[in-house]
């Protein structure tokens, strides 16, 4: 497992996949022996583009407490090899004084795991930078449709933001176990970008629309057709 405490963390990370190849869910810093193992094991299937999932959820609120970071351990056994996870503020075998605010929060795969608001503050401020999306606060899951970048940036080909605990409370979903779950299945029975519901032959329009189109798909019908009807708070693309 990987955890993430920089921007260019996540830039490395995604850089470091090749593309060719599936992927193991993970939370990503590349300094410490556990990082090296788990990115030695990035070797998998996926030509070109990559779904990533980026959480932003800061373990101060009792929603991420119940939702999240209870589940941390399940999440990272359970999400198989096709999609990356990156938990945005958190990291094992943190040195004391890596952050001055930093606190032990939970256990994953039996190593102690830290936050720090400074590193997640710090990471919010370049994705709002480089991307549309500004941070409501909430515990928010931005999905990204991704492919090889620059040493600086990652390039980005789709992207959407979730925001968990309005969804929750539309009734989207009843647990964000159950969400991630639905997530974890689509990305396991699509792990080819020609069965990700997007074509860039069908036209540029609905290329940009497969992302939240197959995110809708996972949800409760009548809500689904709410959601796409507008750009809805809870989901919508960046």
């Amino acid at each position: 497992m990987i955890d993430v405490i920089t921007y260019k963390k996540i830039v490395d990370s995604v850089n470091f996949i090749d593309t060719s190849r599936p992927v193991k869910m993970c939370f990503t810093d590349s300094i410490d022996p556990v990082s090296r193992n788990a990115m030695a094991k990035i070797n998998t299937k996926i030509k070109g583009r990559k779904l990533v999932g980026v959480m932003f959820c800061n373990p101060h609120s009792k929603y991420c407490q119940n939702e999240i970071l209870n589940h941390l351990n399940y999440f990272h056994h359970r999400s198989g090899e096709n999609i990356n996870f990156f938990c945005c503020g958190y990291g094992a075998d943190w040195p004391d004084d890596k952050f001055p605010d930093q606190v032990v929060v939970t256990t994953v795969d039996g190593a102690e795991w830290s936050y720090s608001d400074q590193s997640l503050v710090s990471i919010i401020s370049e994705f709002e930078r480089k991307t549309e999306w500004r941070y409501s606060g909430e515990n928010e899951l931005l999905l990204l449709d991704v492919g090889p970048g620059s040493n600086d940036n990652i390039k980005i080909n789709n992207a959407i933001v979730c925001n968990l605990e309005k969804m929750q409370k539309d009734s989207a979903f009843t647990s964000v176990r159950a969400f991630f779950e639905k997530i974890i299945r689509y990305t396991n029975d699509n792990n080819d970008p020609s069965a990700w519901g997007y074509s860039d032959s069908q036209g540029l329009n609905i290329a940009k629309e497969w992302l939240k189109d197959a995110v809708l798909g996972l949800l409760p019908k009548t809500l689904a057709s709410t959601y796409k009807a507008t750009e809805n708070y809870a989901i919508k693309k960046i």
